[in-house]
């Protein structure tokens, strides 16, 4: 996505929100996720899934935090999948259920296409 990420986005409330890659995307490690948050300890939380709901990869990075949103990055290098439908959920770390709502994510849809 061009420009900042995080435009237009609400500053005073907790959220995720990944704007690259793009639902439906068909893709191949390294894949490159970008977007902008503002969580608790600028911790944002990524699980890629395979079709049977197995993870394909997981792990954390970091964004925007108690000052404000900020942009975050990150590189999904290998992965445990075959060629076909993966989902990947970025979303904020569960700390508690703040006024019942549920965690900020974001989930896209991406085709892992296969090797050439």
């Amino acid at each position: 996505m061009d420009g900042d990420p995080c435009a237009g986005l609400p500053a005073g409330e907790p959220f995720v929100v990944a704007t690259s890659p793009r639902p439906g995307s068909v893709v191949s490690p390294p894949i490159e996720v970008s977007g902008c948050s503002r969580t608790f300890e600028s911790t944002v939380i990524w699980r890629l899934t395979r079709r049977d709901g197995g993870v394909a990869a997981e792990g954390t990075t970091s964004g925007g935090g108690v000052d404000g949103p900020g942009a975050f990055r990150f590189t999904i290098e290998s992965l445990d999948a075959s060629p076909g439908l993966l989902h990947l959920d970025v979303s904020e770390p569960v700390v508690t259920e703040e006024e019942g709502h549920p965690p900020s994510r974001t989930v896209i849809p991406l085709v892992l296409e296969a090797p050439g």
